[in-house]
């Protein structure tokens, strides 16, 4: 479930624009992976989606945590833009160390992917958790 706001007018509103509640939503991040599915947004309901990260990938051998934001943005094709974000630099645009991520939007689909290196060890676990704000 995510958070939903809409304005009353538009995005030239002056008035605060109307929501509900938001859980943090949680996806498995597969080790090795290679087009692994996240989350689809549908550009008909959806202008643009606002999201605080977590991405924890962990072994036996170490822990990896980065947190930040994610802006995606639809005008006809969907984009993504990274903001702020802190701890290990695990979201790259190519996969050149065990521990990162690539993470990518289908500019038609809405349909958010990702590829992911191979973390040795024993005890493998990897999630990201978003908290999604989806302006209507």
């Amino acid at each position: 479930m995510s958070r939903v706001l809409a304005f009353a007018d538009g995005f030239t509103s002056a008035s605060a624009p109307t929501g509900a509640g938001s859980v943090i939503e949680t996806y498995t991040i597969a080790n090795n992976a290679t087009g692994g599915s996240i989350v689809t947004f549908d550009g008909s309901t959806t202008r643009t989606v606002f999201a605080d990260f977590e991405l924890r990938r962990s072994t036996s051998l170490g822990v990896f945590i980065q947190s930040g934001s994610l802006i995606f943005s639809y005008d006809g094709a969907w984009s993504m833009s990274f903001g702020n974000y802190m701890g290990d630099e695990m979201f790259v645009d190519t996969i050149a160390n065990t521990e990162h991520v690539k993470l990518m939007i289908n500019s038609s689909t809405g349909a958010v992917t990702f590829d992911s290196g191979n973390m040795s060890g024993t005890s493998y676990s990897g999630t990201l958790k978003l908290n999604i704000v989806r302006i209507v």
